[in-house]
């Protein structure tokens, strides 16, 4: 049995006839559900920009009144949000500008590292070799040697 490619990636030569299939339907599928539901919009569009151009001939112009009363709240509640995060970006900004010069803490000292989990430092390049490693912790918080 063949070992799989690696890194698993899904390249476009990899990728079954079903499945360009199945999302080119799906992506057609999509445009024309939004086709449909803005087709007024596409309508009054395509007149605007038929001849005679830029005027209606065949479509009534909307009534912005009425557009502007429907839609009037999800404005009204798209403004407070965005300025909320506003407010909070501005109330956080010192916080986030100091993390951009913030110092970063000195490299650990392998010796003390192997310390702490009960090794010497003479096995970590050994312990760093392998791609995937399982490691296994005792009661106490010590790495276990592997069982062979």
């Amino acid at each position: 049995m063949n070992a799989p490619a690696w890194p698993p990636l899904v390249l476009p030569d990899r990728v079954p006839r079903w499945v360009r299939v199945r999302d080119l339907a799906l992506t057609i599928a999509a445009w024309a559900l939004l086709a449909y539901f803005v087709r007024g919009a596409l309508l009054l569009i395509w007149d605007w920009l038929g001849y005679p151009f830029f005027e209606l001939t065949t479509q009534r112009a909307p009534d912005w009144t009425a557009m502007w009363t429907a839609l009037a709240p999800f404005f009204a509640v798209a403004a407070v949000l965005a300025a909320w995060l506003v407010f909070w970006a501005l109330q956080r900004r010192k916080t986030l500008m100091q993390q951009r010069t913030m110092a970063q803490p000195p490299p650990l000292d392998p010796d003390v590292h192997a310390r702490h989990f009960g090794l010497r430092a003479a096995d970590l390049p050994a312990l760093r070799e392998p791609r995937i490693v399982t490691v296994r912790f005792d009661a106490s918080g010590a790495i276990t040697p592997p069982s062979s």
